[in-house]
């Protein structure tokens, strides 16, 4: 079983967030870590790395010595430490958002030819020939027979290779694969996906998200309403703990929705959905409306919980806004970005 399905095993519990350092790649199983308080070696299946499934190949798994937050997959009956770095699981949700993107990162861009400009320790500097940039591309994603990856295999200084621009690591450094999807297009879902957008959630989803308590619904449309109207005093009443100011919430709905933007209908909760947060409370992804898309393709994420000193009051918190791609087709954006070299551009 791997350790998407355990993810998706209501058995499975996650532990804290904690640190840990990459020690070594099992390619294209996964990789080991080291955690930091208790020094033990765990495991991370090559799923477990990103939500977004081109983010779990090896070109994007983090660097060896790399720090990064984990959590720990509690599984009953297995003997060996297992662990993951899915933004879902270090947010809480057990099972994943609650929705469906299958927008492609924006690092990852199309087949290009470059030019071996030098042989380095460990990978080639490739200049692209369209743009003239150059580029790291690490020895490991020469080719996927390990042979071919031996230095004395390489392309020599001059010689032309097939490569996709990865993104931007740390530091500015932009990285290319041989290896990434160069024999192919990237297909993203059938055209049958965008045919309904309850097609972006699962059956138990939809089923957890209509037994929402009453004062959820409430709030959500309260902050709907609010944020569509653009009373950001109001809701600053109604959230706290947001992770984008207003004026990057007004900038967003501009960009991707149609405005007016109205307040959401009776019916709006066939476009939200929830999951369960480790320790109570939901995230909640629901669509804004306005008068020319009903609803647009705007959706803002809520983490909607029990307050500390009040179990019956809640806080509700924005802390994430996408554009879904379903009345304007392959317009996808998020903010704020997932973090990685995926997500960063130039």
């Amino acid at each position: 079983m791997t350790d998407g399905e355990r993810l998706g095993d209501e058995r499975v519990r996650l532990g804290p967030i904690q640190w840990a350092v990459v020690t070594k790649y099992l390619v294209p199983s996964g990789l080991f870590v080291r955690l930091e308080d208790s020094g033990e070696k765990a495991f991370m299946d090559m799923v477990s790395v990103d939500d977004h499934s081109v983010c779990c190949n090896p070109e994007y798994w983090p660097d060896a010595g790399e720090r990064i937050r984990v959590r720990r997959l509690l599984v009953p009956g297995l003997n060996e430490i297992r662990v993951t770095r899915r933004e879902s699981a270090l947010e809480g949700l057990v099972r994943g958002f609650p929705t469906r993107c299958f927008a492609m990162p924006p690092g990852l861009g199309p087949i290009e030819r470059g030019v071996v400009v030098e042989q380095r320790d460990g990978d080639l500097l490739v200049r692209l020939v369209e743009s003239g940039r150059v580029c790291t591309l690490p020895a490991i994603f020469l080719s996927h027979r390990r042979a071919e990856c031996a230095k004395e295999n390489w392309p020599g200084v001059g010689e032309r290779v097939r490569v996709r621009r990865l993104g931007v690591w740390p530091g500015g450094e932009v990285r290319v694969s041989c290896t990434m999807l160069t024999d192919r297009p990237i297909l993203g879902p059938p055209p049958s996906f965008y045919a309904s957008r309850t097609n972006r959630a699962s059956e138990s989803t939809v089923a957890y998200t209509r037994a929402l308590p009453e004062a959820v619904v409430g709030r959500v449309r309260a902050v709907g309403d609010a944020v569509s109207a653009r009373d950001w005093d109001r809701a600053e009443e109604l959230t706290s703990g947001n992770r984008l100011d207003w004026e990057e919430v007004d900038d967003f709905m501009t960009t991707y929705g149609w405005p007016p933007f109205t307040p959401l209908p009776e019916d709006f909760g066939k476009d939200m959905y929830a999951a369960p947060l480790r320790g109570g409370g939901d995230w909640i992804d629901c669509l804004l409306w306005t008068e020319r898309e009903r609803p647009s393709d705007v959706e803002i994420s809520l983490r909607i919980t029990p307050a500390p000193d009040d179990p019956d009051r809640l806080d509700a918190a924005i802390v994430r806004m996408r554009a879904i791609g379903f009345c304007y087709p392959g317009r996808f954006d998020q903010r704020p970005r997932p973090q990685g070299p995926a997500w960063t551009v130039l």
